[in-house]
């Protein structure tokens, strides 16, 4: 399969109407892991595994720890290390380990072999290092035909355990208001009539709706008024997991 190149994100917030909710809840969750990282930046080695535009790169750096990257492909000429992180990973990557901290955000979905992808990053990380992944439970397919997971936070749980990290914290991210909003966002340039059998009438109006119902969840004003009861059936945006290495 030929890996299709892509100008990922220098800054990291949404540029589509899909994203809108996505990309906020991941910014946060994200800026608060690296915002409690140790504040001692002496020697302190943090990797970017899949690290796209490199948009935590600045935050990182301004706190004097030592950044690498490493990333399938190098469109902006930006990347340290070319490496896929579920096959056997360059040399010249390895002999820069271990390192503090791992980030690999938004990249597990496309990544095939998990297996090798945990025992890379164990081999990686530092003891008493801190890896953070993040990856989607509910969104659109994208960067296709490398797009091939929607993995649960047990699913994260299953791979970290059976290579020998340690739970932190994982957790769901976005609630089921969130995932009609991303849904919205997909189909945001509205409806037609299947086949020409519908009503051209009907198909405006269902195009309005979408619209009125997702500007409404942008704003939050359903979110901060009603609650979706999900709780015997949980739906989710992403996961975050922070794990460590004993």
């Amino acid at each position: 399969m030929s890996r299709p190149t892509i100008i990922e994100r220098q800054v990291y917030q949404p540029t589509l109407p899909v994203e809108e909710f996505m990309v906020p809840l991941l910014r946060d969750g994200i800026e608060q892991v690296l915002h409690a990282l140790s504040a001692d930046s002496t020697g302190f080695k943090v990797l970017d595994m899949g690290c796209g535009g490199q948009p935590f790169r600045g935050l990182l750096e301004q706190r004097g720890y030592q950044y690498v990257s490493a990333d399938t492909q190098d469109p902006l000429g930006i990347v340290h290390h070319i490496a896929e992180i579920d096959k056997d990973l360059p040399l010249g990557l390895l002999n820069e380990a271990p390192f503090d901290f791992i980030l690999c955000t938004e990249v597990m979905e496309h990544v095939a072999l998990w297996d090798k992808a945990f025992s890379n990053f164990a081999a990686l990380l530092k003891p008493g290092g801190t890896l953070l992944i993040t990856c989607p439970h509910v969104y659109i397919l994208h960067e296709q035909p490398y797009d091939f997971w929607r993995p649960t936070v047990h699913a994260i749980r299953f791979y970290a355990q059976r290579h020998g990290l340690r739970e932190h914290s994982i957790r769901r991210l976005g609630s089921a208001w969130d995932v009609l909003g991303t849904v919205l966002g997909a189909t945001y340039s509205g409806t037609s009539p299947k086949d020409g059998r519908g009503s051209k009438i009907v198909s405006k109006f269902l195009s309005v709706m979408v619209r009125v119902v997702y500007k409404l969840l942008k704003a939050r004003w359903l979110q901060d008024r009603y609650v979706l009861n999900d709780d015997r059936y949980p739906v989710y945006l992403s996961n975050l997991a922070v794990l460590g290495k004993p």
